[in-house]
């Protein structure tokens, strides 16, 4: 016996794939300007590479969490959308 073949729900896809756009985008951008601004200013101002890389890790511990979530979802709804 073959295994029963699971219905695809574009529905679902989509609402994956949008959440996690939503999720991804914003916490992308911000984190990316964060992390960009202070990698700028270590390389600027030298003297100054402590408090960049403090900057470059926050940036990173409070985004980090809402990117690998957003990517996730965003798998999710792909994978769902490509299933025949």
């Amino acid at each position: 016996m073959s295994e029963p073949e699971h219905p695809r729900n574009i529905a679902t896809g989509i609402a994956f794939l949008v959440l996690g756009l939503v999720f991804l985008v914003p916490s992308g951008l911000c984190t990316g300007i964060f992390g960009g601004g202070a990698l700028l200013d270590m390389v600027m101002y030298p003297g100054r590479a402590s408090d960049a890389v403090g900057i470059v890790g926050m940036a990173l511990l409070f985004g980090g969490p809402f990117i690998v979530v957003g990517l996730l979802l965003v798998r999710v709804g792909v994978r769902n959308l490509r299933r025949k």
